[in-house]
């Protein structure tokens, strides 16, 4: 928005040139003070409808700063849901931790186990071998039998054989009965360990969602933040526009109602002449290029109303008064730049503004098709070009009904 930098000074050095009056009035109205002003209307106009988008931007604002509290709290709920699964995790990663030590240490036992089981196997076959061969105790044994002299030699051989046998048995028993509880415990701790393995995921996954929400909301929220921080720069023009519309309005106002005292006092007791075809010569040759009512400024945007009509001519084409009267004001006047303002009596006043150069002064008396000024681009215009007006009592009226 380009309004929002203007300050109110620069809208009261503006409103000068309207010092020929504001208020359109029906042509040829009788003589007396317009009571309506089209520049004050529409200045009003401007103000309700800024007021107005400023209301619709609050009611935005406030429903974004109510969804970005929503989000605030819905973050901070996450937050604490996140650092409560988190002490589950660690909690559960305890145990897995254990767990896994656990299976370690039986997976160490097994191995001993294992290795008891296989000296004890190997130990068999080493005497069962050693049997075959005559080399073992049971060989002994057999030539013991051969050589008994009698059955209490025999009894006394055999028990030592059964001792014998029965330890090499219970070796190789308590091997196997070690082998198979330590395997019995390993599958046990490892199903505990994969039951842990299993929990400790669970935990993880729900802190991996409960993360992906507050990403989503944290985007949320940067988007929120976004569309707050634009709402607010809306806001601002907004206000600063209204601001200038209002600056305009209040230095219009007494502008106006000086204005209104001095054309009552230069005026009074004149009669209007009517509006008719030729009673004023065409100021410039030219095509109209903007007419009378209002419009979209070309310089500040908005819908304003456009008080005269612009003649689109080259920069330095003379400028001819459009009939005879006195010269009241030349000089520069703000928005219009370099203006001449001529009286021709029954209360018509004709203005010429955004002139580059001034020939007349004022007091001067000046006739139809004298050249009073040269066009140019001074005060507010897009290019060269002569703005030029018809005034009834001092209110702009549309000028083409007179050309």
């Amino acid at each position: 928005m380009k309004h929002g930098v203007r300050t109110a000074a620069r809208f009261v050095v503006i409103v000068g040139v309207f010092v020929l009056g504001l208020r359109p009035a029906p042509v040829g109205a009788a003589p007396a003070t317009p009571r309506h002003d089209p520049k004050l209307d529409t200045l009003r106009a401007q103000v309700a409808e800024a007021s107005a988008e400023e209301s619709s931007l609050l009611g935005r604002i406030d429903a974004s700063a109510a969804r970005r509290r929503s989000l605030d709290g819905r973050v901070a709920t996450i937050d604490r849901q996140i650092a409560a699964v988190q002490t589950d995790l660690d909690a559960a990663q305890q145990r897995l931790d254990a767990q896994q030590a656990q299976v370690a240490k039986i997976e160490n036992r097994l191995a001993e186990a294992r290795h008891q089981l296989g000296v004890a196997r190997d130990d068999l076959r080493r005497r069962a071998l050693a049997a075959y061969m005559g080399r073992s105790d049971i060989g002994r044994y057999a030539e013991l039998v051969l050589h008994v002299r009698d059955m209490r030699q025999l009894a006394a051989s055999s028990s030592y054989l059964s001792a014998v046998l029965q330890a090499q048995a219970d070796s190789l028993h308590r091997a196997q009965k070690l082998g198979k509880e330590v395997e019995r415990l390993r599958d046990d701790a490892e199903a505990a360990r994969l039951a842990s393995q299993t929990g400790r995921d669970a935990v993880a996954g729900r802190k991996a969602a409960l993360e992906q929400n507050r990403q989503e909301a944290d985007g949320l929220r940067g988007q929120v933040r976004a569309e707050l921080a634009d709402q607010g720069r809306a806001l601002d023009e907004i206000q600063a526009r209204r601001g200038e519309f209002e600056a305009q309005l209040a230095a219009l106002q007494v502008t106006s109602d000086h204005l209104a005292e001095l054309l009552r006092a230069r005026q009074a007791g004149e009669t209007a002449t009517p509006a008719r075809r030729g009673l004023f010569a065409r100021p410039v040759d030219g095509p109209i290029t903007s007419g009378f009512g209002p419009r979209v400024h070309p310089i500040f945007g908005d819908v304003r109303m456009h008080t005269g009509v612009d003649f689109g001519v080259a920069a330095g084409t003379p400028i001819r008064a459009a009939g005879d009267g006195v010269v009241v004001l030349a000089g520069p006047y703000g928005g219009y730049g370099n203006a001449t303002v001529i009286d021709h009596g029954n209360a018509l006043a004709t203005l010429y503004g955004h002139q580059s150069a001034l020939l007349v002064a004022p007091g001067d008396r000046v006739t139809r098709g004298q050249v009073i000024g040269r066009s140019g681009c001074t005060g507010y215009c897009t290019g060269p070009h002569l703005h030029f007006e018809v005034r009834v009592y001092g209110t702009p009226v549309d000028p083409l009904p007179y050309l």
